[in-house]
């Protein structure tokens, strides 16, 4: 700070020129505030002044980033970044080719470290980097339109493969410090990355094990890809090697690095920086999973029913598996491999039960949270239906049961990164989060940045701020007489429901697969009666009310076959122009990212021009064998009375005064479960239903 402020004190002639009109500073407390006014890009003055060189002799005399106000300054050019390709040596022979796979691992740093200077890395596990398989998903998706299947059978085993002992690792014959490669498109890598390769920290990606330029076969979820994707941050680290190509044992060393990792990602590769968590391995500092998967039968599954991610019917881990399989194999043997390992990903997913096995426990990163070493920050939208908020609340809860640092970014988008999202400084939150944890920078981010931030479905520049502790009302709904949702009601209503479930009847076309029929007849019309659905109204508030967290819904039903599905859905009614999760780009307002790293325009979320009638706030679906839980089914008898209570996905929505929220109770949802081709019917005791939920 003190060298800053040397500078800016002997340099004011130099600093009028670049910012243009300037005020006097004579003081360090009007310098500090002048460093830290936003400029119409969003970047401070320190940032601009820094990106055009005007602290240049503190850096370079230094070899070490320039740190202002807790956070890390663009003051690397990122034209000047040397770009590499090195192979890291896993503990893996996934191809049974008799050598340990290699890995190809893509770094982006600044030429400094060529100098000597050491800087920290980001690092991206990304199975989709170097391209895919697109016919997988244009030609193999199941067919949903099944019958559920009742048969009550012990679990599918996994196949025990005998573990052959592991190849020798590979004997160096020589060494390199550097492997320069040419510049290569990377598929599903964001530009956000160029905005901390100008701030002093390097970027690593690597697609892993089957994909193409790496070697060995790939299999999505299972312990062999924890194993890869940590290889490198083990040679990050300086306690595994890796080699400048895969045939001359070439050895180079990750000397340029700290050793001091993050991973953060969108998706997949967010899913993979909580694997890597989960295995405590030593250097991963922190991560930060966008819109990730913490649990991958909560992916493909809910409450033993086959239940895909929205507009994504007919997938499955096995596809993923497949289409992430982009390394060309041509030796027999490694393609009776790849088949085996995809055949048993079949078999043992076991979708025609739909319960929870060994397969998805060795899927489910939830049951290592207590292995978690790193801090993680969480950032995931709230209308993201592809990977579902299920999977951000389920992990929260368990890193709080674990004392793990951890903070949270809820906001209205869908599936999508936010850096550039207006009204909120994602970029200045993430920079005190690396600086922190990468540089130990004492920035105070875990006390100035909330612990839960929260973008309101009302407006797109407010954000709600919650501490990770808080606790709202819990607020238990029930059918009252009238047949509407009370809270309060004293006269319960004694009557039952004779559901239908009939998505023909409801408007479901098999051959088009459209559902937007389906989805009007199932939630307006509330006045009107249908065998298909039942709707329960709640009064029309009278001021705003905030939903937050899990959402439960408790019933006893009577099945009139040996099996069933049900679902609930909570809608808030009324009509207004909502918030849509869409983005807008607004090309005339652009962040620029660092030095040399060119601009990228902002987003914003916009309220529909139109007014609508409802917003879906969260659904739930069942096996009505899997009453007792998700992993074994018990048999129904038609005709006998069962409850069950159906967790629903969890969120944070406001729903608005004058509006009111619904509770719909059906069958099949033809967007998301599979569904039946019989009709199934059931009868539902209204006495008996309960929706609960927190109020914040």
């Amino acid at each position: 700070m003190e060298k800053i402020i040397e500078v800016i004190l002997n340099n004011m002639e130099t600093l009028k020129e670049k910012i243009g009109e300037c005020r006097d500073l004579t003081t360090q407390t009007e310098i500090i505030d002048f460093l830290r006014e936003k400029r119409e890009n969003g970047e401070t003055n320190c940032e601009y002044l820094a990106r055009e060189g005007f602290f240049d002799k503190i850096s370079k005399n230094e070899k070490t980033p320039l740190v202002f106000d807790g956070k890390i300054q663009p003051v690397f050019d990122y034209e000047e970044c040397i770009f590499e390709k090195v192979f890291v040596e896993t503990d893996l022979d996934t191809d049974g080719d008799g050598k340990r796979d290699l890995v190809a691992v893509y770094i982006r740093r600044p030429k400094e470290t060529l100098e000597g200077m050491k800087v920290p890395a980001i690092y991206v596990a990304n199975p989709y980097m170097m391209k895919c398989v697109e016919e997988v998903y244009e030609k193999r998706m199941y067919n949903v339109d099944r019958d559920l299947d009742p048969t009550i059978k012990e679990e599918e085993k996994r196949e025990e493969t005998v573990q052959k002992e592991l190849p020798p690792k590979r004997i160096s014959v020589g060494e390199a410090t550097v492997s320069p490669t040419e510049e290569i498109e990377l598929d599903c890598i964001s530009e956000w990355y160029k905005y901390f390769n100008s701030r002093g920290v390097a970027s690593v990606f690597s697609a892993g094990v089957g994909t193409e330029g790496s070697e060995g076969i790939n299999c999505t979820g299972s312990k062999d890809e924890k194993k890869w994707v940590i290889s490198v941050i083990e040679w990050l680290n300086g306690k595994r090697k890796a080699f400048t190509d895969k045939e001359n044992n070439i050895e180079i060393k990750a000397e340029w690095c700290t050793g001091r990792v993050a991973m953060s990602g969108k998706s997949y590769l967010g899913t993979m920086c909580i694997a890597a968590a989960t295995t405590g391995v030593e250097g991963l500092k922190t991560v930060i999973p966008e819109a990730a998967i913490s649990s991958w039968y909560n992916y493909y599954r809910m409450n033993g029913v086959t239940a895909s991610p929205l507009g994504w019917q007919g997938d499955d881990a096995d596809l993923l598996t497949d289409y992430c399989r982009c390394r060309k194999l041509t030796d027999d043997e490694q393609i009776k491999i790849a088949d085996k390992i995809s055949g048993s990903m079949r078999r043992c997913s076991d979708r025609e039960s739909g319960n929870y096995n060994d397969y998805w426990r060795e899927r489910d990163y939830l049951l290592d949270v207590d292995k978690i070493k790193a801090s993680v920050f969480i950032v995931h939208g709230l209308n993201d239906w592809n990977v579902k908020t299920n999977q951000c609340y389920n992990l929260w809860n368990e890193l709080k049961k674990y004392g793990v640092p951890s903070k949270m970014i809820l906001h209205q988008g869908e599936h999508i990164y936010i850096d550039r999202l207006k009204g909120i400084d994602f970029n200045e939150i993430m920079n005190m989060w690396i600086s922190h944890w990468l540089y130990e920078v004492d920035n105070g981010v875990m006390t100035k940045v909330p612990d839960v931030l929260v973008q309101s479905n009302l407006d797109q520049d407010e954000w709600l701020k919650f501490d990770k502790n808080s606790k709202g009302i819990e607020k238990i709904y029930r059918i009252d007489k009238n047949g509407k949702l009370s809270l309060n009601s004293k006269e319960i209503s004694e009557k039952s429901f004779q559901l239908r479930d009939d998505i023909t009847a409801l408007g479901f076309d098999r051959e088009s697969k459209k559902s937007e029929e389906w989805q009007k007849h199932l939630v307006l019309d509330v006045d009107k009666e249908r065998k298909e659905r039942a709707i329960y109204l709640g009064e029309v508030l009278d001021e705003n009310m905030i939903i937050s967290g899990g959402i439960k819904v408790g019933l006893d039903f009577v099945s009139k076959q040996n099996k069933g599905l049900l679902s609930v859905m909570l809608v808030d009614y009324g009509k207004q122009k909502r918030l849509n999760p869409e983005q807008k780009f607004v090309e005339e307002e652009c962040i620029t990212l660092g030095r040399k790293t060119g601009e990228v325009s902002r987003f914003f979320f916009a309220k529909d021009d139109e007014y609508s009638e409802y917003k879906i706030i969260s659904r739930g679906h069942m096996n009505l064998q899997n009453i007792r839980g998700r992993e074994k089914k018990i048999a129904i008898v038609p005709g006998e009375t069962y409850s069950c209570e159906i967790d629903m996905i969890p969120t944070n929505h406001i729903v608005p005064k004058g509006n009111r929220i619904g509770l719909i109770v059906y069958g099949t949802d033809v967007e998301i479960t599979q569904r039946p081709l019989e009709v199934m019917e059931y009868e539902i005791k209204e006495s008996s239903i309960e929706l609960k939920f927190e109020e914040k």
